[in-house]
């Protein structure tokens, strides 16, 4: 479900800012240190980003924007990753790189893809937090079995 609903977000990303390639990752659980890929659409990430787990990682950790711009064999780069909010935490980070050495991308693009994490946040990370919340408590659950109100 999750990477179904990534994977249409990331085509429209990749739709309207006419760039090569654009991944979510989000915080692994299995091992805190790391995001892992939840969808990825265009061009395979190490590919479109050489150092794209350094990228992830930063974003991860200060849960800032960061942005990439080089020249490479292949003519140049310009990537940014934004991250997921989850309050003021990390929850993950939303890749966008553009491999055409006309490209770069700026101000409407971070734009565009700050909603776009927002809208992701919404449709992922507050939805699993709603999933996954506590029982409620004895005193408020309907008890069917003893009669009581």
């Amino acid at each position: 479900m999750i990477a179904e609903v990534a994977s249409i977000e990331l085509r429209r990303i990749v739709d309207v800012l006419q760039v090569e390639h654009a991944s979510l990752f989000l915080h692994d659980a299995d091992h805190p240190q790391r995001a892992a890929t939840v969808a990825a659409i265009g061009l395979p990430v190490d590919e479109a980003l050489v150092e794209y787990g350094g990228v992830v990682a930063r974003v991860m950790h200060t849960a800032r924007v960061h942005e990439v711009q080089h020249g490479s064999v292949r003519g140049g780069c310009s990537a940014m990753a934004v991250p997921l909010l989850d309050g003021r935490r990390a929850a993950g980070a939303l890749l966008v790189v553009t491999v055409r050495p006309s490209r770069r991308l700026g101000t409407f693009d971070a734009q565009v893809i700050v909603k776009a994490a927002e809208t992701l946040v919404r449709r992922i990370v507050e939805r699993e937090r709603r999933f996954h919340r506590e029982p409620a408590d004895e005193r408020f659950a309907r008890s069917g079995a003893t009669g009581r109100p």
